[in-house]
């Protein structure tokens, strides 16, 4: 939630007849005055100036396991990681085809071996539910880490209650199935398979840490833009309660 910077509106002062064309600075002369409506928009942009930044930078993690094979081990034997592998299907075509299509563009266009052909085949019907199951560690992890000078109670509120969500975090992909009081939400995003995971931890009387693991996002370059996402609005979160001091 990026504020706009707030607009001052111009103060001209009269010069005195005898001074010159160009006036001198009068002293004690009073501020520029706000536009309305702008002082709120001020103190937002200051609260948002004034966020901290994350406790770690931000992460993604790439899948990292498939058909009970690691991404390294699938990568020396054909070249490719499962992202990779599960991108390329992905450009081809490959969400519309069969089985046997998938094993033939493997075969076809990627020289792969009759082994591998049917692990990765596999693999990337599990990623992508094509066989009725869903793989559990599918795609790409966006990891954020924040403490806040907040109680523990009143931070998990502003996560649960969708009333003081929306004032900060107003998205409608953001869905909770499962909430444990000041301790965990389970959300889910938007109408695909990707999963959110907030987690929450006391630090003190008046400090508390929120985790935010967002799981399951197909590729690379979706994960780098939750990155970005989550971590604008751990900011914008930081900066609401600025302005609520």
């Amino acid at each position: 939630m990026k504020a706009a910077p707030a607009k001052a509106s111009a103060v001209k002062v009269a010069p005195p007849k005898a001074a010159p064309a160009k006036a001198s600075a009068v002293k004690g002369a009073p501020p520029k005055t706000l536009t309305k409506g702008a002082t709120g928009k001020a103190a937002t942009s200051k609260a948002a100036a004034s966020a901290s930044p994350l406790d770690t930078p931000a992460k993604i993690r790439p899948i990292e396991q498939a058909v009970g094979v690691s991404s390294d081990a699938v990568a020396r034997r054909t070249g490719k990681s499962w992202a990779e592998w599960f991108a390329l299907l992905d450009a081809a075509g490959a969400a519309e085809l069969d089985h046997k299509g998938i094993v033939a563009v493997l075969a076809q266009r990627h020289g792969v071996g009759p082994w591998w052909q049917q692990m990765v085949t596999v693999a990337y019907e599990q990623a992508r539910g094509k066989n009725g199951k869903q793989a559990s560690d599918d795609g790409f992890q966006v990891d954020i880490v924040k403490t806040l000078e907040l109680p523990l109670a009143k931070l998990f509120r502003l996560w649960a209650e969708p009333s003081e969500r929306n004032k900060w975090l107003a998205d409608d992909r953001f869905s909770i199935h499962k909430a444990t009081a000041s301790k965990s939400i389970r959300a889910r995003w938007g109408r695909g398979m990707s999963r959110i995971d907030v987690d929450f931890c006391e630090k003190g009387p008046t400090k508390s840490q929120v985790t935010v693991q967002h799981n399951r996002i197909e590729t690379s370059d979706a994960a780098e833009q939750m990155k970005a996402y989550w971590a604008k609005k751990i900011s914008a979160l930081e900066a609401f309660l600025i302005t609520r001091l």
